[in-house]
């Protein structure tokens, strides 16, 4: 029997969040950004959130709220090594940008890290887009809701 109730660790809200985000940074870039998976060669295949050929612009966008904790920067680390290997699938140099939801997420690609230091040696450029109110409480109440589900992992 199938219910519409989410299971409490649904990222419905983060992936709004990632919506949201993307629109603001189509309107700011003033160009369209989609959803592309471009192939590797021998059957491999990487989905990045999003690109523009004509403008030669790749994207991954991370909708998370406050510090990141634990294995979170590692995400963001994935990301980068994500449209890394797209700007060299694709050839010549792109436009790399890291979009995130909130600046205390953003501080782990912004500060004195190692994960900083990649992101500006590499070329990345760290984007935050303030989110609209209801859009940032969506959010936290997820974050809330899935820690809660999360404690009780073994």
């Amino acid at each position: 029997m199938h219910t519409n109730r989410r299971h409490a660790s649904d990222s419905f809200e983060q992936r709004e969040g990632e919506a949201v985000i993307l629109t603001l940074l189509q309107v700011e870039l003033g160009c369209p950004l989609v959803e592309e998976v471009l192939p590797l060669g021998d059957g491999a295949v990487v989905k990045i959130d999003g690109i523009n050929r004509e403008h030669r612009i790749l994207y991954e966008v991370y909708s998370r709220i406050g510090k990141l904790k634990g294995a979170q920067p590692d995400k963001l680390a994935s990301d980068m090594l994500k449209l890394s290997l797209a700007e060299r699938a694709l050839g010549g140099a792109w436009r790399k940008l890291i979009c995130l939801a909130d600046p205390d997420a953003a501080s782990c690609l912004l500060g004195k890290s190692w994960l900083a230091a990649a992101a500006r040696r590499m070329d990345f450029e760290v984007r935050v887009c303030e989110l609209p109110p209801a859009v940032r409480e969506r959010i936290l109440a997820a974050q809330r809701r899935q820690r809660m589900v999360n404690v009780n992992v073994d």
